[in-house]
């Protein structure tokens, strides 16, 4: 994956102040860097997975737009983490989803009278979504920023696109996690979800943008005027924010500490 991605695989910068370093071990033998901010207020409210877009930064994507500030001040305890590949993380297998999986085992384990809940930004949000179809973990919410609909779209129409939509039509979909989100939907009842959306976001269409509606309740899906891909944050900080912490604070209090799991 590092060849086929090696314009955005790789960025292994310094961390930010505040910050307390972990590696985890994921099922598929990966190695996963990642980072903690805990909360600034006690006690806690619950914890937040940050699942970070695909760029160069990583999981420090979120940190230097200053997430990790934001909800601990909220009374959070923050984990992001770099997906397989990026950063200091090494490529044990090939699912980006079975990351999700792991950080979110290894929250739960850290704090197991908190609810956690995902928060995914673009390609990151891409493979919670398909991480929870799998059954295999437990949020007490989740909460999706310009997810798109396809690897195919994503990744336009160069060599890396070819490959990715050859991928997500094939047997090997599943499996690399590359399945457009409708896959992996609707998702379960019961599981609190909120979708942010540019209305000028080229990797989502609104035809595409109405079937989220469909499947996830028109209230939980949101679209901003006169905003592309990941620009709602900086187009509309205050509303951003406000619709971020909103959420999470209702689904802390109304969920308490039961995290929704799938019954198998």
């Amino acid at each position: 994956m590092r060849t086929l991605f090696k314009p955005v695989f790789g960025w292994r910068g310094d961390g930010k102040a505040g910050l307390e370093p972990f590696v985890h071990t994921g099922a598929d033998g990966s190695w996963l860097a990642g980072a903690v901010c805990t909360s600034r207020r006690v006690p806690a409210r619950g914890v937040v997975l940050l699942c970070h877009p695909f760029l160069k930064y990583g999981m420090h994507w979120f940190f230097n737009h200053g997430y990790h500030e934001w909800l601990a001040d909220a009374g959070y305890h923050v984990v992001g983490f770099d997906f397989k590949g990026f950063g200091r993380s090494t490529v044990g297998g090939v699912s980006f989803a079975e990351d999700v999986i792991a950080l979110g085992e290894w929250v739960r384990d850290c704090w197991p009278g908190l609810p956690v809940h995902v928060l995914g930004a673009s390609f990151g949000a891409f493979h919670a979504l398909h991480a929870i179809a799998t059954g295999r973990t437990a949020f007490a919410s989740v909460l999706c920023d310009s997810v798109p609909a396809t690897v195919a779209r994503f990744f336009g129409s160069g060599v890396t696109g070819a490959v990715m939509r050859g991928m997500s039509t094939s047997r090997w979909a599943d499996v690399t996690g590359t399945r457009p989100i409708f896959r992996s939907l609707p998702l379960p009842d019961g599981l609190p979800r909120l979708l942010l959306f540019g209305a000028a976001d080229p990797f989502i269409t609104p035809a595409e943008v109405d079937r989220l509606r469909d499947a996830c309740g028109a209230g939980n899906v949101r679209v901003y005027p006169d905003c592309g891909h990941l620009e709602v944050r900086k187009a509309f900080p205050g509303a951003y924010r406000g619709a971020i912490l909103g959420f999470l604070d209702h689904s802390s209090s109304s969920k308490g500490h039961h995290s929704w799991h799938r019954t198998q």
